[in-house]
C-alpha cells in the first residue's frame, strides 16, 4: 500500500530524450484508453512531444517503483501558438500535458508536477505558465486553482471549449 508519493522522496524524475519518444507515446495512449471522459484530453502528436524534447524545455516522466506514474510536457518559445491563447505576453511556458496514472491519483502528484513546472518556468525566466483544461474536468481545474492559477478566460481551442488558466512567475 502506498503511503505517500513525493517527488523529493520516493518518486524519480526522468527527462525524456529523443530516442525515448515511444515511452511517452505509449504512456499517453494507456492513460487516454483508461479515461472515462476521453473528450477532456487532446492527445499530443509525436511532433508535439519532440518539440519540447529537442528545445530548452522538457518532457518528464515520474517513476515510482520502476513504474511510470506521471507525465509532464512543458513547452516554451512558441509565441505564434500562444497568440491564440490571448495572453498578456507570449513569454509563457505551456503545460502541454500533465497526466497521472489512475492508481496513483489522490496522492497530490498533479500538484507536485505543477510545482515542478513552476520551478522550470522560473529557471527559464518565463513570465508565467498557461494550461488548457476541459471545463468539466473539475479535478484538474481544482488542482490548478488550488495552486494559485487563475482562469483567464474560456476559449474554443484544441477541438472544444477549454478554460485557459495562468499563473504568473514571481521573480
Amino acid at each position: 500500500m502506498i503511503k505517500e508519493l513525493n517527488i523529493e522522496k520516493n518518486v524519480t524524475i526522468k527527462k525524456i530524450k529523443e530516442d525515448e519518444i515511444k515511452i511517452v507515446l505509449d504512456f499517453q495512449e494507456e492513460i487516454i484508453n483508461n479515461m472515462e471522459h476521453k473528450e477532456w484530453f487532446v492527445p499530443l502528436t509525436k511532433e508535439e512531444f519532440l518539440t519540447p524534447i529537442i528545445g530548452e524545455d522538457n518532457v518528464y516522466v515520474f517513476i515510482y517503483n520502476n513504474i511510470i506514474i506521471g507525465l509532464l510536457v512543458l513547452t516554451c518559445n512558441i509565441s505564434e501558438i500562444l497568440k491564440e491563447y490571448e495572453l498578456p505576453s507570449t513569454n509563457y511556458m505551456l503545460i502541454d500535458s500533465i497526466m497521472v496514472k489512475d492508481d496513483y491519483r489522490g496522492y497530490g502528484l498533479q500538484r507536485q508536477l505543477l510545482n515542478f513546472a513552476y520551478k522550470r518556468a522560473f529557471d527559464l525566466n518565463m513570465d508565467g505558465l498557461v494550461a488548457t483544461i476541459h471545463p468539466d474536468n473539475k479535478y484538474s481545474l481544482n488542482n490548478f486553482l488550488n495552486d494559485n492559477y487563475n482562469i483567464l478566460h474560456t476559449l474554443t481551442i484544441h477541438g472544444g471549449t477549454r478554460k485557459i488558466v495562468v499563473k504568473n512567475v514571481v521573480k
